[in-house]
C-alpha cells in the first residue's frame, strides 16, 4: 500500500492496518486435482489439462469478469458438471457427483452475490444457524439455536443480533455471517471476490480468518479483480484472458505490471478456450 494510503488509513482508523502476515502454508498432498477438465456455459468453454492444488495453498484466479473464473469455482464446488475430465478432492474422485457429495468431501463455496446466493433473504442469523444443523432433519431446541447464533456473532464480530434478518446486515457483516456458517474443517474453500464491497478493516479481518484456515490445511481458490489482493495472498495465480487459461504462475515471480499484461492477453503457455474445436496447449502444476 502506498505511503499516502497508509497515512489516510491511519487517520480513518486511528492506526495503520498492516495486512495479515502471510507465511507459506502449502503442505504435502493434493486438496484438489483436475485432469483434462473442460467446463463452460453458453458463451465459453475452457480447458484445464492438469492442475493440482496442495493442502494449505492459496491459488488466485485473475482476469476480467466473465473470463471463466466463476465457471472453474462452480465446477470445483459441484455446482457445474465438467463436460469432460476428472475432478478429485483429496483422494475422492467426485467427477459428475452432486453438490452434496462435494460438501461431504469438505468443500465450501462462498459466492460473490452474498444476498442472492450465499444467504437467504427473510431469514435471521439464528435461522441460518439452524439450517446448518450437522444432520439433516435434526431437531434443535430454540434455546440451543439462539446460543449457537450468539457464539457465532461473538466469534465473528457480526454487528447484529440472533433475530436480525440477514438482508439488514451491512456487506461486511453479511460476509462475516457467511464465514461463520462454514464448517470448521474444510479441505477446500472456494471464494468469489471475498472482500468486494468491504472497508479496509473488514477486508483485513476476512483475510485473517482465511489464512488461519490455510494454516490448518485448507486450500483456498479465490477470484478477485484486485491485483494487489491477488499478489499479496496467493501462492500461485491462474490468469483467465480472452477464453484462455494460463499455467499456474508463482506470485513471487509476478509484478502487478506483468499480471496486468497477462490479463490483457500476454499469457504464458496458455490453454485456449474451445468452441467445438480440438485445440489448446496443456499446462501443468
Amino acid at each position: 500500500m502506498p505511503a499516502g494510503a497508509d497515512r489516510l488509513v491511519a487517520l480513518m482508523f486511528g492506526k495503520a492496518l498492516a495486512p495479515p502476515e502471510r507465511l507459506p502454508t502449502a503442505g504435502d498432498g493434493a486438496a484438489l486435482s483436475l485432469e483434462d477438465a473442460r467446463f463452460g456455459d453458453h458463451r465459453i468453454e475452457l480447458r484445464v489439462p492438469r492442475l493440482a492444488v496442495r493442502r494449505g495453498e492459496v491459488l488466485g484466479l485473475a482476469g476480467l469478469e466473465g473470463s471463466g473464473q466463476r465457471l472453474l469455482l462452480r465446477a470445483c464446488a459441484g455446482l457445474l458438471r465438467p463436460r469432460r475430465g476428472r475432478v478429485a478432492v483429496g483422494e475422492a474422485d467426485l467427477t459428475g457427483r452432486p453438490y452434496q457429495a462435494f460438501l461431504r468431501a469438505g468443500v465450501g463455496y462462498l459466492p460473490a452475490d452474498r444476498r442472492r446466493e450465499g444467504l437467504i433473504a427473510g431469514l435471521s442469523i439464528e435461522e441460518h444457524v439452524a439450517l446448518r444443523a450437522p444432520r439433516p432433519g435434526l431437531l434443535l431446541h430454540p434455546r440451543e439455536i439462539r446460543r449457537a447464533a450468539g457464539r457465532a456473532i461473538e466469534a465473528f464480530r457480526i454487528r447484529g443480533r440472533p433475530e436480525t434478518p440477514v438482508e439488514l446486515l451491512s456487506g461486511g457483516n453479511q460476509q462475516r455471517t457467511q464465514l461463520a456458517l462454514l464448517p470448521a474443517d474444510l479441505a477446500l474453500l472456494l471464494l468469489e471476490h471475498p472482500t468486494r464491497g468491504l472497508d479496509i478493516e473488514s477486508a483485513r479481518w476476512v483475510w485473517e480468518q482465511l489464512l488461519a484456515r490455510c494454516k490448518g490445511g485448507t486450500a483456498l481458490l479465490f477470484a478477485s479483480s484486485e491485483l494487489d489482493e491477488l499478489m499479496r495472498y496467493s501462492d500461485r495465480i491462474l490468469v483467465f484472458s480472452g477464453g484462455r487459461v494460463s499455467r499456474p504462475v508463482s506470485a513471487a515471480e509476478l509484478t502487478q505490471d506483468r499480471l496486468g499484461r497477462m490479463i490483457g492477453g500476454e499469457l504464458d503457455e496458455a490453454a485456449p478456450a474451445e468452441h467445438g474445436a480440438e485445440h489448446g496447449a496443456e499446462h501443468g502444476q
